[in-house]
């Protein structure tokens, strides 16, 4: 009798040790598996972060390459080249045209009408000159209305688009016909017009009558406008969108010049009327160009998240600065394209080879 009052105890305490230990050991499974997991999050945070910074290291070497080929190659009517010139090519380009520099295509130019490119790693870009853009920095009445035109907006609503924007940009508070001024803009409660010119194409949003027009329509406008370009206007690299305006019996004209222009780019106003029978609207010879300007627009994109745009001008003969100058630069969607885009067939782009697995 004694002996089993005793055992029943140890078998008690035994039951209860095996049940503590069982505890145990499912607390230390749990906390393995968190730390498990833990590890597994960190490692994949770990590689989203080195994925974003080579991302990041791609574009920016892509922005860099492009600034580098831009401010040390001498850019042709068909675009950028990536290949340097020899000193034989320079001097028979500069004694073909009397001491002028012969910008006739070289062949394989980086296009800068917007066409996409890829770029390093998984960057790619694409570049527009800006005058082949519609220009937003003092437009006139009637160029401005052409443009809207293009744009699909009615005749009639126009003018109250055309003389808010001239308001907006002139140096004095009259109004024109339809136009606003400080006193209209207080009315609704809207920050007045600073009397400048834009600062950026974005920055029509902030007109009146402009600020109520689709999201989607402002933004193609925004992609087709310049506000740091003023001049002549480029048909060579004036995107497809805007040519309507500007040629007459299109779309029928429209493809024949773009078909024209991608065998080989126009030289002069006077070669586009003749092969397309038309006659340009304004002065040919003042208000249009054929070669590109010195104001490029770079849009630059990754694997991942949004776009990056640049505005820079070229500046060579700049005294006592760099060879180009960073106007703008500021986050953009992504561009919805309608091409894939291509390589440049250039090393310069050539990822170099590396030992990582």
């Amino acid at each position: 009798m004694v002996s089993s009052r005793r055992r029943a105890p140890q078998r008690q305490a035994a039951g209860f040790v095996l049940a503590v230990t069982l505890w145990l050991l499912a607390g230390i499974a749990i906390v393995v598996g968190l730390i498990t997991l833990w590890s597994l999050e960190e490692v994949r945070d770990a590689a989203r972060d080195r994925e974003r910074v080579e991302a990041q290291l791609e574009l920016l070497g892509t922005r860099d390459t492009l600034l580098y080929l831009a401010s040390t190659r001498d850019i042709t009517t068909a675009g950028l080249p990536v290949e340097a010139l020899s000193e034989d090519e320079r001097a028979t380009r500069t004694l073909e045209e009397f001491g002028a520099f012969d910008r006739s295509p070289r062949g394989g130019e980086l296009q800068l009408d917007g066409v996409p490119y890829l770029g390093l790693g998984g960057s790619s870009f694409l570049m527009q000159d800006e005058s082949g853009l519609y220009s937003l920095v003092w437009p006139n009445d009637a160029g401005l209305d052409r443009f809207l035109a293009t744009r699909g907006i009615d005749s009639k609503k126009i003018p109250g688009l055309r003389d808010p924007l001239l308001d907006y940009i002139d140096l004095d508070d009259l109004n024109h016909l339809h136009g606003a001024e400080k006193r209209e803009y207080e009315r609704e409660d809207l920050p007045p017009p600073p009397n400048r010119r834009l600062l950026l194409p974005q920055e029509v949003g902030r007109v009146m009558g402009w600020r109520d027009l689709p999201g989607s329509q402002r933004d193609q406008i925004v992609e087709l406008t310049t506000t740091y370009y003023a001049g002549a206007i480029n048909l060579n690299t004036m995107p497809a969108e805007l040519l309507p305006g500007w040629l007459q019996g299109c779309p029928e004209t429209c493809d024949t010049f773009q078909a024209q222009r991608a065998l080989r780019p126009y030289r002069s106003s006077v070669e586009v009327e003749t092969l397309l029978g038309i006659r340009l609207p304004g002065d040919g010879a003042v208000e249009y160009r054929y070669a590109p300007s010195d104001v490029l627009r770079v849009t630059l994109w990754g694997r991942t998240g949004a776009a990056l745009r640049i505005h820079v001008q070229l500046t060579p003969l700049a005294d006592q600065t760099g060879p180009w100058s960073i106007l703008a630069a500021y986050p953009v969607p992504r561009p919805a394209l309608n091409a894939t885009p291509k390589p440049t067939s250039s090393a310069f782009f050539a990822d170099p080879p590396t030992d990582r697995p």
